[in-house]
């Protein structure tokens, strides 16, 4: 990032300029957080290097609203130079003074914070924060409790390069990162730390981040990674896939209707499922009218039904609340000629008989089932998503928090969309029907899974701010399907 700020700046572009457009981009991100959350006042702190440059633009933009804003400066504003002093300047012109905190009983807001922006350490931070410092981010992490907690480019303590921290460290809601991603943000050391992460663009020309050297192993999934193909006038239902799902079970109905459900809400023509005898009748009433639900008599007669029936079919989802069944996997495996997405209970075989498919495969393992289904608990994601990707030659989906796709011949994906509230049964059901509608809309397998990941997760953030972490269930995930494919289409 040092090289290409110099570089932009070698093209006229001043220092000043850059830092102000940072600010600029942190301002309209703390207005939407504010404005989502039914808030009104904002607390800023800043440190004495480039990142509380960044806080003092960031404060003048928010001078121009109504907000209630207050600035802390950790340590002296004599210590601040170049073009951060100069962006203090124009602060303190604005009409906002800040105030220097230098010990406990300086910390004292003078109303409660609906929002804290963290602009304290940057990325020419090295080793573990010192003296008080060190307490200022720990007051930071209790003040999280009851404010949302905003870090520009990284959160503070945290090593730009490695995400590990080695003393306290900023635990942001969001990190605001100036012109792209550091590495350390997506490594899985980093994720109590960053919350979500959102690029601001400072005009770094094209050609210069082209020119030059990211990370080798993985990229994070950014908005602009993510195109939804324009639907055509004259389409119709024919021209966005026939999914079909196969799933549930005695006492384990709801699995498939969600993923069902959240099929149609991605954009899929039509949905089939695929249920046992049994609970067809429940089945049916909780997939909803625009869904088809046929039965099928006998678990063993599922592979024949499909290879008769469902000719017209681009795409199939196998495993929600369906049970082990491992002769029958291994068997569809053999014999489905479009895109399958093997998940939950169906990821029972071995990963030799998945690199025999001749159809592409995306298996969307949990930590437990990737356990189960390559006999090794994961201690490392990257490398682990990487290796299982590289053993089956197939697609790999290892979820949780910065869920990984990995895939032969592509960087590892990262997600940084979602939040804790997820944490809640039938979420991943919900993720493996997207997916499977994305393939059957026509989407490679990697295109399809990253698009689905990003989406999922943030239809989390959208329920969330509805109904609260805590609140969150799965089926709120498809609720707030419509308006995270608006945030898309907004661009």
């Amino acid at each position: 990032m040092r090289e290409l700020d110099r570089r932009t700046i070698e093209e006229g572009v001043t220092g000043e300029e850059l830092m102000r457009r940072a600010g600029q981009g942190v301002a309209d991100i703390a207005s939407d957080i504010l404005a989502a959350r039914i808030g009104h006042s904002v607390l800023l702190i800043a440190g004495t290097g480039n990142n509380g440059g960044d806080v003092f633009a960031a404060a003048v933009e928010l001078s121009k609203t109504d907000l209630d804003l207050e600035v802390w400066i950790c340590g002296s504003q004599n210590q601040i130079k170049g073009d951060a002093q100069l962006h203090l300047k124009k602060m303190v012109r604005a009409g906002i003074i800040p105030k220097e905190v230098r010990s406990l009983n300086d910390l004292l807001p003078k109303t409660d914070p609906n929002l804290i922006v963290d602009g304290l350490l940057g990325t020419g931070s090295k080793g573990a924060p010192r003296g008080f410092m060190s307490t200022l981010i720990e007051w930071i992490n209790i003040e999280a409790q009851y404010a949302f907690v905003l870090s520009i480019d990284i959160p503070s303590g945290m090593n730009a390069d490695s995400g590990i921290a080695e003393g306290p460290a900023v635990q942001a809601d969001l990190t605001a990162t100036i012109g792209l991603p550091k590495t350390g943000l997506i490594r899985p050391e980093a994720l109590p730390m960053v919350g979500n992460v959102e690029i601001v663009d400072i005009g770094i020309p094209f050609e210069f981040v082209e020119d030059t050297e990211g990370c080798r192993e993985a990229t994070m999934i950014d908005r602009s990674d993510i195109l939804l193909p324009r639907r055509e006038r004259d389409s119709h239902k024919g021209s966005y896939g026939h999914v079909l799902l196969i799933g549930g079970s005695k006492g384990y109905t709801g699995a498939i209707a969600m993923a069902a459900r959240a099929a149609l809400r991605s954009g899929a023509g039509l949905v089939s499922v695929l249920t046992p005898e049994e609970v067809y009748p429940v089945v049916a009433q909780a997939c909803g009218p625009e869904v088809m639900v046929h039965s099928f008599p006998n678990i063993g007669k599922i592979s024949s039904d499909f290879s008769n029936v469902w000719k017209k079919v681009t795409a199939v989802l196998i495993g929600p609340g369906l049970g082990q069944h491992p002769e029958l996997i291994e068997h569809l495996l053999k014999i489905c000629p479009v895109p399958l997405v093997v998940d939950a209970d169906a990821l029972c075989v071995s990963p030799e008989q998945i690199a025999k498919a001749k159809c592409p495969v995306v298996l969307t393992p949990h930590p437990g089932e990737f356990e189960r289904l390559f006999g090794k608990p994961v201690s490392n994601r990257w490398k682990q998503a990487h290796e299982a990707a590289e053993e089956t030659g197939k697609t790999v989906v290892l979820k949780g928090a910065g869920t990984v796709i990995a895939e032969p011949g592509h960087k590892l994906a990262v997600n940084l969309t979602g939040n804790p509230g997820m944490a809640t049964g039938g979420s991943g059901d919900v993720l493996a029907g997207m997916l499977t509608s994305f393939l059957g809309q026509g989407m490679k397998p990697f295109e399809a899974a990253t698009t689905a990941v990003y989406l999922h997760g943030l239809a989390g953030d959208i329920a969330a701010e509805m109904v609260t972490q805590e609140a969150l269930i799965a089926t709120d995930l498809i609720e707030a399907l419509p308006d995270a494919f608006r945030f898309l289409q907004s661009r």
